[in-house]
């Protein structure tokens, strides 16, 4: 039999800013006469072995805080092989892998809701191998290059700023100094080689603070949806927020794929190799192997995709108004999305 839930808290989540949100959360659960036992992290990937040890001994798992505890969360109770129900309540930094499975990150109390209804489906995950035959899980995306350095500045900074802000500052800082190298992308049917900024593998559709990088990426087909992009730095700096809103893609020098396995590597020996991360955790450098794992576990999850209504709700008119733009060009990029506006004048 499950125990209570156990609430896996990072305390220092958003430089520990956001002591009145878990507070709320706590609040919330109470009322809503949740039972649960509080774990707090104290060190890096802490959650990790908490997540592993709590499902373990039998109970469900609930992950607070950003990308990186719900990522270390994610992993424990994947490797604990206790088939314990895994939840998360969005508090801190990125907040894309709860978005993931269709929970929105401006509503705490809905989430706490969404953990009391108790409704729960499978969902797509990914597994990242890296050389040295490291595993990682991740619900979002992986991705190496350009956006996996800005990751680890990001990372690295101190996080004084909410999770979009430091991000894009990151961002600023390692525009001017990156340079494109040549990769090779290996995919079920085909081969990809030239220069790219990055690479981005998505189970997910968002990264960095819901940025859709992988536009139509869902966790329910069972692949992945790769970007690989070429475009020059300030180019690519100057696109950068059309992709909050979903339309920098299509792109012509965005190379886009459909795959259950990816393996991407350098082509040239002598060079610098790539960095690459997943859920906003540096995983290591080229070569790395990515594994769509279709149903991969069970989540706490809303009946519908909250996510994506919130971000109807803020982006909606401006992404309905691009997809018609498009399909006046002849377009049909987005004629097989499963989340089209309601509003599209067709």
């Amino acid at each position: 039999m499950t125990k209570d839930f156990a609430i896996i808290y990072n305390p220092v989540a958003a430089a520990g800013k956001l002591k009145e949100q878990f507070n709320l959360a706590l609040k919330t659960l109470d009322n809503l006469n949740v039972s649960y036992k509080i774990f707090k992290t104290d060190h890096f990937q802490h959650a990790i072995t908490l997540a592993h040890e709590t499902a373990k001994d039998g109970y469900n798992v609930i992950g607070v805080g950003g990308d990186g505890t719900c990522n270390e969360v994610l992993n424990g109770v994947i490797k604990s092989h206790s088939n314990a129900l895994l939840g998360f309540i969005p508090i801190g930094t990125g907040m894309d892998i709860p978005g993931a499975i269709g929970i929105r990150p401006d509503n705490i109390m809905r989430a706490c809701e969404i953990i009391a209804e108790g409704k729960t489906s499978k969902s797509d995950i990914g597994l990242s191998i890296n050389a040295k035959n490291d595993q990682r899980y991740f619900l979002g995306i992986g991705s190496q290059g350009f956006d996996a350095e800005v990751t680890k500045r990001t990372n690295e900074s101190q996080k004084s700023m909410k999770g979009t802000q430091n991000y894009v500052l990151n961002v600023l800082k390692t525009v001017w100094a990156f340079k494109k190298r040549k990769i090779r992308v290996t995919l079920d049917h085909e081969k990809w080689e030239g220069l790219s900024n990055l690479v981005a593998v998505g189970n997910g559709p968002t990264y960095g603070g819901w940025m859709y990088m992988c536009p139509k990426a869902n966790v329910h087909d069972g692949l992945f949806h790769i970007s690989i992009i070429d475009i020059a730095n300030l180019p690519l700096l100057y696109n950068f927020n059309s992709m909050y809103s979903r339309s920098f893609q299509p792109n012509p020098n965005v190379y886009e794929f459909v795959s259950k396995n990816v393996k991407i590597e350098m082509i040239n020996d002598d060079v610098e190799p790539y960095i690459g991360q997943v859920d906003g955790e540096i995983i290591g450098d080229l070569p790395i192997n990515y594994k769509a794992l279709r149903d991969g576990y069970e989540f706490i999850q809303p009946k519908k995709n909250e996510a994506e209504q919130w971000f109807q709700e803020k982006h909606g008119k401006k992404f309905a108004k691009y997809v018609n733009k498009l399909r006046k060009k002849g377009s049909s990029y987005y004629d097989d999305f499963m989340y089209l506006p309601e509003n599209l004048k067709i």
